[in-house]
């Protein structure tokens, strides 16, 4: 019963097609800018998530360094 209901709210959610070509280059840009700072990000994904949340002016919700240390530098707002 509890399954089905949050199914159902996460289902009811926008969806969004996150990584086309823009979000992959603008992904690749920040990945080298971040490097060149001297933050290390460990997962790419983090790096699409992040670039894709910060092009589109979306906040992030999220129990992962990575987005703390990248979200001054690529314009991220964590939540």
């Amino acid at each position: 019963m509890i399954r089905s209901k949050v199914s159902s709210l996460l289902l009811s959610l926008p969806k969004f097609n996150m990584v086309g070509f823009s979000i992959a280059e603008k992904s690749a840009a920040n990945y080298r800018l971040l490097t060149s700072k001297g933050v290390t990000v460990r997962k790419t994904t983090d790096v699409l998530v992040g670039t894709f949340c910060a092009e589109q002016g979306f906040g992030i919700v999220h129990n992962d360094s990575d987005f703390d240390l990248m979200a001054k530098h690529i314009g991220l707002e964590t939540l």
